[in-house]
């Protein structure tokens, strides 16, 4: 497998020698889909910001499609790899209209002006938000930002996405809409990591990163780790579905090894049980 991201021992300490991330290492493979969960404060966000050179490690090492991050001179080269979408879309406006906002990246890039507006016009087309780019982002709905967001990163065409908990400030038809344009992207080559404390967001995770006090708990495929007892001692919340399949994973009535992620796949295995 390709490699686009290797971590190697990472430790990151705060000034006040605060340590957040404790040698900490994982890989990141081409077209890979991997959640990072954890409760608040577990290192999942630092760790993401690691990835595209956002902070830099205090010890060990973080290497994007072979560039260190410690090396100033790539910095800009893996900030076009690897794109970061943050919680708060607010932070990442910086253009008056959203066709503004969305060229910023494009045209730091010294790119022609005909394929800045090809880039604006395809990357706010594919989140569905063309007929909105001349308004400002103020106007517009916490979904409706966060798709403008996305606009920006993908107006750069960058090989990985990094997804900060997007859907936490969102109401769920547009939670649903977000992560329906991630697993689109997905679908589509883009390599997608993942941050999150919603346990039920984990449905097309090709792999899944648990985190606990600034240290990796378990690292695997979702559904084997889910049907696991132990995870719950890193502090999540089952959400209902995964409750009831957790149950009868338990009961022995559902095999671990098809441990249902959604509703719909739960209905599949209470149906087969009949």
């Amino acid at each position: 497998m390709i490699y686009m991201i290797h971590i190697n021992n990472l430790s990151y300490r705060y000034p006040d020698g605060t340590l957040v991330l404790d040698s900490v290492s994982m890989d990141v493979h081409k077209g890979e889909f991997v959640a990072i969960a954890g409760k608040n404060g577990s290192g999942k966000s630092t760790l993401l910001r690691h990835m595209n050179g956002l902070m830099l490690p205090s010890e060990g090492s973080v290497v994007v499609k072979g560039m260190d991050t410690i090396d100033s001179s790539f910095i800009l080269n893996i900030r076009q790899i690897a794109g970061m979408v943050f919680q708060d879309p607010q932070s990442q406006f910086i253009g008056m209209t959203l066709e503004e906002d969305v060229a910023f990246g494009p045209e730091n890039l010294g790119l022609p002006q005909e394929d800045i507006r090809k880039r604006v016009d395809m990357s706010l087309q594919d989140v569905g938000m063309q007929e909105y780019k001349h308004q400002t982002p103020g106007s517009l709905s916490g979904g409706q930002k966060q798709k403008v967001a996305l606009a920006s990163i993908l107006a750069m065409k960058p090989e990985i996405i990094l997804f900060d908990e997007v859907t936490s400030m969102l109401d769920p038809y547009s939670r649903g809409e977000i992560l329906g344009l991630i697993t689109q992207l997905h679908e589509n080559g883009t390599t997608i990591v993942y941050v999150t404390h919603r346990l039920e967001e984990l449905v097309h995770a090709d792999r899944l990163i648990v985190m606990e006090n600034g240290r990796i708990t378990h690292n695997g495929y979702p559904r084997v780790i889910l049907s696991q007892g132990n995870v719950v001692d890193s502090g999540f919340e089952f959400p209902p579905v995964i409750e009831l399949a957790k149950r009868l994973c338990d009961s022995g009535f559902i095999d671990p090894a098809c441990f249902p992620l959604s509703r719909e796949k739960l209905m599949e295995a209470l149906c087969q049980l009949m």
